[in-house]
């Protein structure tokens, strides 16, 4: 059996069986694909050579006419692999019944086969077929046939308008055993990803999965050109391969498809070479096979002897055989569809129920020609039962075109003048039962009557190509080289239908119109050749050489035999029009005009018909006096600006035709061109002057002159040297001060010839050869101050001069100098303390010390009441310039801008309002008396407010007020020190009459704290402190207030903290340290006691201050405990204060634990409570129990109060020794008291005399189970040590590095664990890489192991 999906293509497009009169002229008709087909006629597989047989051929149409026809014959025709079956029979009616054709394997002329009535084949099973049938129901045959000729148009269409290919695969011819490749294009520029390209052999038949040995699928892209290509290739071509491929191209909404034939050529003994094996391989993907078509080769080339004998009937022997025969009779009997003959016998079995409605049922299918007459019959068994016509499941009712009639039982329908609408699914339905047939239509073929003919023309003239068919308004195609023409809008080939006659007129031809054009119908095609040539050119009026003068017009024109356009040339290059050129074509006439002539107008030109491969040449000559444009070079007065010591190339620009002369000259002197520093360069267009490394020698005036035969031009030109100014001198440093200097230095001797635009200046340190550039603009001013430097380190600093044309060398370095400052004023002056003789104050360093360091100190005093001269106030209009000077500088004095602000800076402010003041006044106010008024003023006023402030909250209460009013100056200072936030001061008010300031420390002291002695009792001082370093004394710090020499006592008071106002608890071993802080003036006296007795400084260390006593003790013991007495005494007051200490520790084991009673399985125990409780009372007792035979103890009560107990629960049998723990807050005892005795459990009846056996020993000396390993760790990472390490008594450990022994580090953690000893060193650096020993010591004896820790520092 073939495959479903084979599909040889068939070409011949129909197969029928005829019913005729006996002994009537009968005429077969069929009809080929296309034309030039071979057809032979067979009759029982011979071909027909007979008298009474003729046959004719029309186009695609082929005819058997058999004359005197008197039995039922059967005829087939045979196309390539086409076999198409005839049957003729002689009933008296005749009728002409359309049924689906079967594809038929090919059988040589001497295979005889028996009758066999092919099977009806549904179309969704049978794909090898060209033509669908109609399945049994007839809505579903009526839906399959209409989806079919659907498919039909869509291809038509889709084969008509290419949406997708650019390329399309052609049918091709192959030799069996040959390779063929077909190739299909798609363009994939307004594609966004890769089109879905399927191979399909006849309708169906998807050849992907048939891929393989015989069958390849390949596609590629093409980047530059954006194309698809898509290729399939069949290798080793066998005869079944041939037929009918389509290929379909599917992206997104676009679809296209295109069909293509492959003919394969037989071997001449193709079918004596039959390969049995290979014709039965299977077919399927990945096998050595992969990609036969079909595997029905060996039913096509199987020969089958005739065999002689009467005719079967297939279809009797398939009703009476078993359905498990029906292979095996279709393969014997060549039936190659055994699904259709299955359907079609089930079918046969269903219609052998006799209908009940009808005797006679309608014909399965009926086929007319379009315009023709049908008759549908049927025969009612009862001639009463109500009929009913439907088509397409619509009633159909009578009129001119269906006409009913009656005939005794029988029931006619006539259809006249059928329509391709009629070709549809009819019905009858007689009560409940129903039967249905389809009609088919068929549309004559059209013809072509009147054949296209050749024509020859010119171009430009009118073609019309005319043929003529057999049909009205037919449809027809007309084709240019193969690719159809459509009658669009804006197409240049118009279509024309008047009749019969259809014609196809191009209004201008050219020569792209010549080319084969075919006509095309359903019936046959005619094919001309058009050719399109030029007329021959003649030259009427050719073009003339021209002389032109620059800026004119140029004309040119010629006249030619043809109207047709053309192309103007310069020099071989195409001319395109433009403002300035214009082209103008008249008819035969072209002219070419172009405006205010160039000298690039110049050349040879030429005209260019299009079409045709003559040229017109002339000549065009441009001439134009000599000109200088210096102008164009924008040199402001012809003057030229060169460095010096660079390379001036002065292009100078002339004009001439031909190209002028060009000298150069300087004075009387003419430059030549020859070698030298200074020459002369001579091109068509510019003169050339070159000066090599310009000198200052070269500024001057130089002439240009230019001529030739038309004239001559001269120009001068003025040529100037500039260059970089000389160095400056060296910088002079006139002030230095904490971070900053002042530079001073003199203009440079030469300028450059250009203005000095300004300086640069950079500094170094003396040490270093680096140099920094201080400021990047410019400085316009011979003075600089340079900032930012480092204390106490020495500078150098040099300056450079800039010009318009680059920087000077820098001047020499000026003299170094080491800026220093000196520290600001001391802080946080305050009195210390204050006797009858003596002062002593305290303060802070100052904040900003510098890098010349703090020598020391000077405390200096002076007396209140030392006298002084009175000064003039200051006048209103003095302390209105102190005001308006504040508010303009006062955030750089005080504000938060003086934190910026050096003391040179603020010295500088100061230094400015003194001379405004002075201006104003005239009272020679010094710096020191302005500072005084303006706090005078500030705290005035600031007096004022808040005396008013209390006063409006009283006002606020309804108490009288007294608000003082602010005079106009103390309004300003209140604006002041809102607005601008000028509220700190820098400075402090010196004494009003101190005029002689007493040093009280004649040698510079370096601590914050001295006492100023010999002070008369009573009087009142001032005191100010100054800061000293290598740059002089600071600012001095005045305390504010006069201090009064008298000492002031003040009572004694103990200020004993909240934790020390109960009873202190320590463990022994703990360190006790009590701080006890107290007041008092002077310096009070104290004393401690301990029980009523004095304390023991041997064991208790005791430290006392001015302002506390500290009570240290740094193992405590028990003894410690007891209670302390503190006395602070000034004079005859005193102060006390009691302190309870408590040193606790773990409590002493009970004294004595006795059996006191056993019965059953309970023990009576009694003790008592220890001698040492440890100097804390008792909190209970821990009992534990241990059987005799291991001596493993186990805790039976804890927390226990009492001192006797009774214990449970006992196994009876064993022996039993007792221990009690005593316990207080400390915790449990370290040693435990047991009974001296055992107490058995004993069981009732006979006792049992245990034997006495030695316990084993299982002590031993430590030994290490596994040693310490040398190990390697990371910088900042933990590392740790292991070993593991076995004893008995459990040995104690200890950890060594370098043999020294680890104790109280926080660095090193020890581990013990089940017998394994971890050391854990946190976060090692390589300081603690070393040899680390760890040594386990028990009684018996010790043992060490050691290793090597090496840290590394991580890269």
């Amino acid at each position: 059996m073939p495959e479903p999906t084979k599909n040889t293509e068939t070409t011949v497009t129909e197969q029928k069986t005829v019913q005729v009169a006996g002994g009537s002229r009968t005429e077969i008709t069929t009809q080929t694909v296309k034309t030039g087909v071979q057809v032979k006629w067979q009759q029982d597989g011979k071909e027909v050579k007979s008298e009474k047989t003729v046959t004719q051929t029309e186009h695609t149409k082929r005819t058997l006419i058999v004359d005197n026809n008197v039995i039922q014959e059967e005829f087939s025709v045979v196309s390539g692999d086409t076999k198409v079956k005839e049957e003729k029979s002689a009933p008296p009616a005749i009728e002409e019944q359309s049924k689906p054709k079967d594809d038929v394997p090919e059988t040589p002329k001497e295979e005889t086969k028996p009758k066999v009535e092919q099977p009806e084949k549904a179309k969704d099973e049978d794909e090898s077929s060209s033509v669908s049938t109609p399945p049994p129901d007839e809505n579903a045959r009526s839906m399959d046939r209409k989806g079919s000729v659907g498919q039909q148009e869509a291809d038509k269409d889709s084969s008509q308008i290419s949406t997708l290919f650019i390329e399309k695969p052609t049918s091709g011819s192959v030799n069996v055993g040959g390779d063929i490749k077909f190739i299909a294009k798609v363009e994939a520029k307004d594609l966004l990803r890769k089109p879905v390209v399927k191979w399909l052999k006849g309708k169906w038949m998807d050849l992907a999965s048939k891929a393989g040995k015989h069958l390849q699928l390949k596609d590629t892209f093409d980047r530059i050109n954006k194309i698809y290509t898509f290729e399939m290739q069949i290798i080793k071509a066998k005869e079944n391969y041939a037929g009918n491929y389509r290929c379909e191209a599917t992206y997104k909404d676009k679809f296209d498809s295109c069909s293509f034939d492959l003919e394969v050529t037989a071997a001449p003994d193709a079918s004596h070479a039959l390969d049995i094996r290979s014709a039965f391989k299977r077919s399927g993907e990945g096998q050595e096979d992969a990609g036969e078509l079909d595997f029905s080769g060996l039913l096509k080339r199987r020969e089958v002897k005739p065999e002689e004998g009467p005719e079967i009937d297939v279809w009797e022997i398939l009703k009476s055989a078993s359905p498990n025969e029906y292979e095996k009779i279709a393969f014997q009997y060549g039936i190659t569809d055994l699904r259709g003959m299955l359907k079609r016998l089930k079918r046969m079995r269903r219609e052998e129920k006799k209908s009940e409605a009808f005797s006679k049922k309608l014909d399965p299918a009926y086929q007319i020609d379009k315009g023709g007459r049908v008759k549908f019959v049927v025969e009612l068994a009862d001639p009463t039962v109500e009929l009913k016509w439907y088509k397409n499941g619509q009633e159909i009712r009578p009129s001119t075109k269906y006409i009913f009639e009656h005939k005794g039982n029988q029931r006619i329908l006539f259809i006249n003048n059928c329509t391709l609408a009629d070709d549809a699914a009819y019905q009858v339905c007689a009560g409940d039962e129903k039967c249905s047939t389809e009609l088919f239509v068929r549309e004559p073929p059209i013809l072509v009557t009147k054949e296209l003919e050749n024509i020859s023309t010119y171009c430009g003239e009118r073609v019309e190509l005319e043929c003529e068919v057999s049909e009205v308004d037919a449809n027809v195609k007309w084709f240019k080289n193969g690719v159809e023409i459509t009658n669009e809008p804006r197409s240049r080939y118009r279509l024309k239908v008047d009749g019969k006659k259809h014609t196809l007129i191009m209004d201008e031809a050219d020569r792209g119109d010549s080319a084969t054009y075919s006509v095309m119908t359903t019936g046959g095609q005619s094919a001309a050749q058009l050719q399109v040539d030029l007329r021959p050119l003649k030259i009427l009026q050719p073009l003339t050489d021209m002389t032109v003068n620059l800026g004119k017009e140029i004309n040119l024109k010629c006249e030619i035999s043809e109207n047709v356009p053309g192309r103007w040339y310069r020099n071989g290059q195409l001319i395109h029009g433009n403002d300035r050129v214009q082209i103008f074509h008249k008819g035969r006439n072209h002219r070419l005009v172009i405006q205010n002539a160039l000298v690039e107008d110049e050349g040879e030109y030429a005209f260019v018909p299009d079409l045709y491969l003559t040229n017109i040449p002339c000549n065009i000559h441009v001439i134009d006096p000599p000109r200088i444009h210096f102008d164009s070079l924008n040199y402001p007065d012809n003057t030229v600006v060169v460095v010096a010591g660079t390379k001036l190339r002065l292009e100078v620009p002339v004009t001439g035709e031909p190209a002028p002369k060009i000298i150069w000259s300087r004075g009387d002197k003419w430059i030549t061109d020859l070698g030298g520093r200074i020459r002369a360069e001579t091109y068509p267009d510019h003169g050339l002057l070159v000066i090599d490394s310009a000198e200052k020698d070269d500024t001057g005036t130089y002439r240009i002159m230019v001529k030739n035969e038309a004239g001559e031009a001269v120009a001068h030109i003025k040529i100037k040297v500039v260059d970089i100014p000389d160095a400056p001198q060296a910088p002079e440093v006139t002030e230095v001060g904490e971070d900053w200097c002042i530079m001073k230095w003199d203009p440079p001797a030469y300028d450059g010839g250009c203005p000095i635009l300004g300086y640069f200046i950079e500094r170094k340190k003396k040490q270093s050869s680096r140099w920094m550039r201080l400021n990047f603009d410019l400085c316009k001013e011979t003075n600089f101050e340079p900032k930012k430097m480092i204390e106490g380190v020495a500078y150098e600093v040099r300056v450079f001069a800039v010009n318009s044309i680059g920087i000077s060398k820098p001047s020499m370095p000026s003299k170094p100098f080491v800026p220093l400052a000196v520290t600001s004023a001391p802080t946080m002056l305050a009195v210390d303390n204050v006797t009858d003789t003596s002062v002593t104050m305290k303060w802070r360093p100052p904040d900003h010390i510098g890098a010349a360091g703090l020598d020391g100190y000077i405390i200096e005093y002076c007396f209140e009441a030392a006298g002084g001269e009175d000064k003039p106030k200051f006048t209103d209009e003095e302390l209105n310039t102190l005001l308006d000077n504040i508010a303009k500088v006062g955030p750089q004095l005080f504000g938060a801008l003086s934190s910026q602000a050096s003391a040179s800076d603020k010295d500088k402010i100061w230094a400015e309002i003194q001379k405004h003041i002075n201006t104003v006044g005239g009272n020679n106010r010094s710096i020191q008396d302005i500072k005084r008024e303006w706090n005078k003023l500030k705290k005035q006023t600031k007096k004022k407010l808040e005396h008013n402030k209390a006063q409006i909250m009283l006002q606020k209460e309804g108490e009288p007020t007294n608000i003082l009013e602010l005079t106009p100056i103390e309004k300003r200072v209140e604006v002041i020190l809102q607005i601008k936030e000028i509220d700190s001061e820098d400075f402090h008010e010196e004494p009003e009459e101190a005029e002689e300031w007493i040093v009280a420390n004649p040698e510079l002291t370096d601590k914050t704290r001295f006492t100023i002695n010999g002070l008369p009792t009573g009087s009142r001082i001032f005191v100010r402190v100054k800061s000293v370093n290598a740059a002089g004394p600071s600012e001095p710090r005045l305390h504010p207030q006069p201090i009064l020499v008298k000492e002031v006592i003040v009572p004694p008071k103990i200020r004993l903290p909240r934790h020390l106002k109960q009873t202190y608890i320590k463990k022994v071993g703990e360190t006790v340290n009590l701080v006890i802080p107290f007041q008092g003036k002077p310096r009070p006296k104290v004393s401690w006691k301990k029980n009523g007795s004095h304390v023991d400084k041997t064991q208790i260390s005791i430290r006392n201050s001015e302002c506390d006593t500290i009570l240290f003790i740094r193992k405590a013991e028990k003894s410690h405990s007891g209670k302390y007495d503190l006395k602070v005494k000034v004079d005859t007051l005193q102060d006390k204060a009691s302190i309870h200490i408590q040193i606790v520790d773990r409590p002493g084991p009970p004294q004595v634990v006795v059996i006191e009673e056993v019965w059953g399985e309970n023990v009576a125990l009694e003790w008592k409570p220890p001698v040492d409780n440890g100097n804390a009372n008792i909190t209970g007792y821990t009992i534990q129990k241990a059987d005799k035979k291991t001596m493993e103890w186990f805790t039976v009560l804890e927390h226990y109060h009492r001192t006797n107990a009774t214990i449970s629960d006992l196994v009876l049998g064993n022996e039993y020794f007792f221990r009690v723990f005593s316990e207080n807050m400390c915790g449990l005892s370290e040693a435990a008291t047991r009974t001296p005795n055992s107490a058995l459990i004993e069981k009732e009846g006979k006792a049992y005399k245990r034997p006495e056996y030695k316990d084993f020993d299982f002590t031993e000396p430590p030994v290490f189970t596994h040693p310490l390993i040398n190990t390697v760790a990371i910088a900042g990472y933990n590392a740790t040590l292991n070993c593991s390490v076995r004893g008995n008594p459990k040995p104690k450990i200890t950890w060594m590095k370098n043999k020294m022994i680890i104790e109280n580090d926080p660095r090193y953690r020890m581990f013990s664990n089940q017998s394994v000893c971890t050391l854990e060193i946190r976060k090692p650096s390589p300081y603690d890489g070393a040899i680390y020993t760890c040594r386990a010591v028990n009684e018996l004896g010790e043992a060490e192991v050691e290793c090597k820790l090496e840290v590394k520092v991580a890269q």
